[in-house]
């Protein structure tokens, strides 16, 4: 079946999508400073976080940062925050680096503890969505990172979550944790000039060599998304299906599609 919007454009595949080969991949300043603190972190550090809005990106770096690691060196682990129990937790890393975990919540953590310092490899665990961890989880972190001594490096944990993360960190009980969180990064929006070129890297990436946006419609792009990149996705997406049926060439600030449907 042929494809209007790929026929109207000639587009190879349709642009803003969310599934980019990793050469694709659009590397804002925002992203290039998170990929490599993170990356110098993960041989030192005991505990990194990764915060930032819905949609800005950040499990692009931690996808981007998995992919990268030296896989004679490292395990990466990815885990939800998503409800995340601490029992959850410990049987979800000893899963991932095959040891069945117990049934029981005591033998699971003396597992635990016994397995990561033998290992020939340095387990990095990467917590998508911590926000959503549980109470008990989250306290229970600091002391997962503690295999005898300080100065034993054995394991990285990299939180990765919402502004309100950050905010949950400030509370006296987390404070242990907090102190030892020493490499930390935000991540914003992109700004107009990384909007307009994240907007052309698409278009070229499926194989329109010419802007199909006009430049007032990429500064409207990144005033209604404030550059965050999966606003701009959406938007730009509607905008090229909306003009491909309608038989518009050249997409100006009159011919987006800004409905938001959570108005």
């Amino acid at each position: 079946m042929n494809n209007p919007v790929l026929d109207f454009f000639g587009f190879s595949h349709l642009p803003f999508s969310k599934i980019l080969s990793p050469k694709q991949l659009f590397q804002s300043e925002g992203y290039k400073t998170a990929f490599a603190q993170l990356e110098y972190g993960i041989p030192v550090e005991d505990f990194m976080l990764l915060s930032g809005p819905v949609g800005c990106g950040k499990s692009v770096v931690l996808n981007a940062l998995m992919r990268a690691l030296d896989s004679n060196h490292y395990s990466p682990i990815y885990v939800r925050g998503n409800n995340l129990t601490e029992v959850e937790l410990y049987k979800n890393i000893l899963s991932s680096l095959d040891h069945e975990p117990p049934y029981l919540a005591g033998t699971t953590k003396r597992l635990f503890y016994r397995v990561v310092p033998e290992l020939s490899k340095q387990p990095v665990v990467f917590i998508d969505d911590a926000q959503e961890m549980s109470d008990s989880a989250l306290q229970a972190l600091k002391s997962m990172a503690n295999f005898g001594s300080d100065s034993q490096h054995k394991i990285t944990f990299v939180l990765c979550g919402q502004p309100e993360l950050r905010a949950t960190l400030k509370l006296s009980r987390y404070l242990a944790l907090k102190q030892r969180i020493r490499l930390f990064f935000h991540m914003v929006g992109m700004s107009l000039e990384e909007t307009c070129a994240y907007i052309d890297h698409h278009t070229n990436a499926a194989e329109k060599s010419t802007s199909i946006f006009a430049d007032d419609a990429k500064s409207e792009v990144h005033r209604c998304s404030e550059g965050i990149p999966r606003r701009v996705n959406l938007i730009c997406y509607r905008s090229i299906v909306n003009a491909a049926l309608n038989q518009i060439s050249i997409i100006d600030s009159k011919n987006l599609v800004l409905d938001d449907l959570s108005d």
